[in-house]
């Protein structure tokens, strides 16, 4: 079930210059997003902060109802894996545009399978629509294959230093191929909470998440993954 909320924390409601959108991937709740949409409220301070769960979320529900809910959601996102513009695309993409009808920018930013729907509905804007001011970021997504075009240098993939089962998903080049043989314009790894591991480190990179470096310097996952992407689009301030 498709879900769409408002943040809280946007600087903006309407005629925003900047609109920002969160793109969920499977298994994840309201409020995924909110510790990343604080920080960017203190850099854009003209910007509506949306977040979109395409494949819906996981609120509410245990046990049986919550593996029942997994289960759908991944062949969910394995057809979005596979398949250029799904109706999940689709849909984003009106969401997209009822949205920032009069932005200059639009930030996509996607975590996990959220990441493969954020590029394709950016490049579904663009090549449907003429939305050509858009910027999208995947953030532990899995890898899907790329064609070769100049889209791809406002795509940037994010990973962290520890291994993430997710992220060695997929290849961006398809073997034998002449049309999938592009690859994102930038790829980023940063340094994360080193005391999340597994699936726990793939869930935490929009989290607050506060830990120390080797100099004992604080750091949280959400503060430094927004710092980053801002410096990549540091858009009006």
């Amino acid at each position: 079930m498709f879900v769409t909320l408002i943040s809280s924390n946007s600087t903006c409601n309407a005629d925003c210059r900047t609109v920002i959108f969160f793109f969920a991937g499977v298994l994840t709740y309201r409020n995924n997003f909110e510790d990343a949409a604080r920080e960017l409220a203190l850099k854009y301070r003209n910007a509506k902060i949306v977040a979109i769960f395409p494949y819906g979320t996981a609120n509410g529900l245990e046990g049986r109802s919550l593996m029942r809910l997994l289960v759908r959601q991944l062949a969910q996102a394995g057809y979005d894996l596979s398949h250029d513009r799904s109706k999940r695309v689709i849909e984003a993409s009106q969401i997209i545009r009822d949205h920032a009808e009069s932005a200059k920018l639009l930030i996509l930013i996607g975590h996990s399978a959220g990441g493969v729907i954020a590029y394709r509905t950016a490049l579904y804007l663009e090549e449907s629509f003429g939305l050509r001011c858009t910027q999208v970021f995947a953030v532990g997504s899995p890898k899907f294959h790329l064609k070769d075009i100049p889209f791809n240098e406002r795509f940037t993939y994010i990973t962290g230093q520890n291994p993430d089962r997710v992220t060695h998903i997929g290849r961006w080049r398809k073997r034998g191929s002449k049309v999938y043989r592009g690859k994102p314009g930038r790829e980023i790894q940063l340094e994360f909470n080193p005391d999340h591991q597994k699936w726990r480190f793939h869930a935490s990179y929009f989290l607050k998440s506060s830990w120390n470096d080797s100099n004992k310097i604080l750091h949280t996952n959400s503060e430094d993954l927004m710092a980053k992407i801002y410096e990549i689009v540091p858009g009006d301030s």
